[in-house]
């Protein structure tokens, strides 16, 4: 009779020889839920709340997640009842968007067309005109006169001159 106690009683104290554990989030402190941990043959899977149980015979676990950096762990050493992960995601504290709206789209639509003209403006001014077998005076008539060689320099010496000339 006293040996069936002893078995029992034995029984009983084996299974309350368990250790609880949560595990967490470093930064946050939050709880990390469906975190795979292993020891020498001990497989486990935290629930939502992050929480698992491991028998005492167990002494170094391994802790492995998709989002966080795998750990091994020493029970012993582990003072609490919670087990620290780092996160392998870049955690920000805001991001800012910024986009364009129908104004800016018209602005840049102007710019582009004013840096085509300026282009042609150019490639005008440095044509030949004898390569195109026109003449120079056939060629001041369908080229505007700002399209032409040295009109900006002309125009800018008129400006200049006239104000000079108010003084």
């Amino acid at each position: 009779m006293r040996l069936i106690l002893l078995l029992l009683f034995s029984g009983v104290v084996s299974v309350h020889a368990q250790r609880h554990f949560v595990t967490a989030d470093v930064e946050t402190g939050e709880s990390v839920a469906r975190v795979n941990v292993q020891g020498n043959g001990f497989y486990a899977v935290t629930d939502s709340m992050g929480c698992f149980t491991v028998p005492d015979s167990i002494r170094t676990l391994l802790f492995s997640h998709v989002n966080y950096e795998s750990r091994i762990v020493n029970i012993d050493d582990v003072a609490g009842d919670t087990i620290f992960i780092i996160s392998k995601l870049l955690h920000l504290d805001g991001v800012v968007v910024f986009g364009r709206g129908k104004a800016e789209d018209d602005r840049l639509r102007e710019l582009n067309k004013s840096l085509r003209m300026a282009r042609t403006e150019a490639q005008l001014a440095a044509a030949d005109p004898s390569q195109f077998g026109i003449s120079l005076s056939l060629l001041g008539k369908l080229i505007p006169k700002k399209w032409r060689r040295g009109y900006k320099k002309e125009r800018y010496k008129k400006q200049h001159d006239d104000i000079l000339r108010e003084y």
